[in-house]
């Protein structure tokens, strides 16, 4: 089949885009992507949709990055599509997020593709993958380990993400930009064996294909049986969680005995939900949920394992709780507070703020609500625990360290950095949930009373 017939058949029957919709393509400027613009371009005639263009220049290869940046722009100009550039320095936000460059480059394309969405009204994201990464990708993470659910194929479409080439093999891709004369440009990386892609790409397909010449379509295959397995234990996992799991900001658990009922993969894809949901960039492999599964089958009931990106897994006797180490030098986000309710969802709290005249007839028993002096309250803002932290609990005429107080109350130290801080300028007012500040309760003199009551955000903390 040709490869726009199958490309509009795709869409059609995939309902990928809908008419009036903008699409919103990536494009690197390699023969992929820019085949995918010219032939989306071609069908948005017929179909009623609009165009984007979205390039990310990584910073990584110096003058062919500019080359390449330059091209697409003249691309989309020759198309009278608009483009949206952005310069990235990919290596220094992997170093610092501690992950790969490719995977680094990755988090800030998707990123940007989905603010760009946000900002300019695209309802679609177009990625040129097509079946030869299907290949690729499945051949890497058996080589990595992934378990069962990780050898699936890439979605066709998730969430705005669409993939219109992916039943499109390379070369028919590439003999159909041949064949129209799309311009495209080569980046030099693609050669580079360095690369894991790339090496199985120039290395090991090649030699697979000797071995059988339509090991490809057979791979494609598997993965499609795969997908149909993966459907049945992803909704046992969903079920799982949906009945048992818990998940708070700063925790995520679910009971021992229930794990330990669950079929061996259909637990690996809830411990795998449960990391997710408080780490969302860390990929769980088998040898991850192995060491989490020792904890749950340890005839020790206390006892804990830590996984990369500061995960510690813990059995707490009935309860397998799943935390995440604040990395050293890393704060949490100040929230500006006003009246009326604010959803905090780092924090996974709900705060409102009301004020009145009148002082409560009695005070509400439990450490939910707290009520201040208004006039002495000003420029509310909300945040975490920093190391100096002090503030002069209800009842003490004198400053504390914050430190001191969770201390006192037997406080753990990850829960420390969870406990929200409602601050009136510089000034602590309230360990949230805890204890007000001396200085701000209601007093004879007080004319205006400021009511605050926090509840969790999610129904199930």
């Amino acid at each position: 089949m040709d490869v726009e017939e199958a490309v509009r058949r795709v869409i059609r029957d995939e309902r990928l885009i809908e008419p009036g919709e903008t699409v919103l393509v990536g494009v690197s400027g390699g023969v992929d992507s820019s085949t995918l613009l010219f032939l989306l371009d071609r069908i948005a005639k017929d179909m009623a949709f609009g165009l984007g263009v979205a390039h990310v220049n990584h910073g990584l290869r110096g003058d062919e990055a500019a080359r390449d940046e330059e091209f697409v722009r003249l691309l989309a100009q020759r198309l009278s599509i608009p483009c949206h550039v952005m310069r990235a320095d990919v290596r220094a936000y992997s170093r610092k997020q501690g992950v790969s460059i490719q995977h680094g480059g990755r988090e800030l394309r998707y990123r940007y593709f989905a603010d760009l969405c946000d900002a300019h009204g695209y309802g679609k994201i177009a990625i040129a993958h097509h079946r030869d990464d299907q290949v690729e990708t499945f051949l890497l993470r058996v080589i990595k380990g992934s378990g069962l659910n990780g050898l699936g194929s890439i979605p066709i479409k998730r969430d705005r993400i669409v993939r219109p080439l992916l039943y499109s093999f390379r070369s028919e891709i590439e003999a159909y930009a041949r064949r129209l004369s799309i311009p495209f440009i080569e980046d030099s990386s693609n050669l580079k064996e360095t690369y894991e892609r790339n090496f199985l790409r120039m290395e090991i397909v090649p030699l697979l294909s000797r071995l059988n010449p339509r090991f490809r379509e057979k791979i494609l295959l598997l993965i499609s049986d795969i997908a149909s397995v993966d459907r049945l234990f992803d909704g046992k996992a969903e079920e799982f969680l949906e009945k048992e799991g818990s998940f708070r900001a700063e925790a995520v658990r679910a009971s021992v005995e229930g794990l330990k009922s669950l079929h061996p993969e259909a637990r690996f894809r809830v411990v795998s939900r449960m990391l997710s949901r408080l780490e969302p960039r860390f990929i769980a492999l088998r040898e991850h949920v192995r060491l989490v599964e020792k904890s749950l089958f340890s005839e020790r009931p206390n006892n804990a394992v830590i996984l990369p990106r500061g995960i510690r897994a813990k059995r707490v006797y009935g309860d397998l709780i799943i935390t995440r180490k604040k990395p050293p030098g890393e704060e949490m986000e100040t929230f500006d507070i006003g009246a009326g309710r604010n959803a905090i969802p780092s924090l996974g709290v709900v705060l409102d703020v009301s004020f009145s005249v009148e002082s409560p007839p009695s005070f509400p028993e439990g450490r939910a609500v707290a009520f201040f002096d208004a006039d002495r309250v000003s420029g509310l803002t909300m945040r975490t625990f920093r190391r100096g932290d002090r503030f002069m609990p209800l009842g003490l005429d004198r400053e504390v360290k914050v430190k001191d107080f969770f201390i006192a109350r037997k406080m753990p130290a990850e829960r420390r950095q969870r406990v929200p801080l409602l601050l009136s300028g510089k000034d602590i007012i309230w360990v949230v949930g805890e204890r007000m500040d001396e200085r701000y309760k209601l007093g004879a003199g007080t004319r205006r009373v400021m009511r605050v009551s926090v509840e969790p955000l999610f129904s199930d903390q």
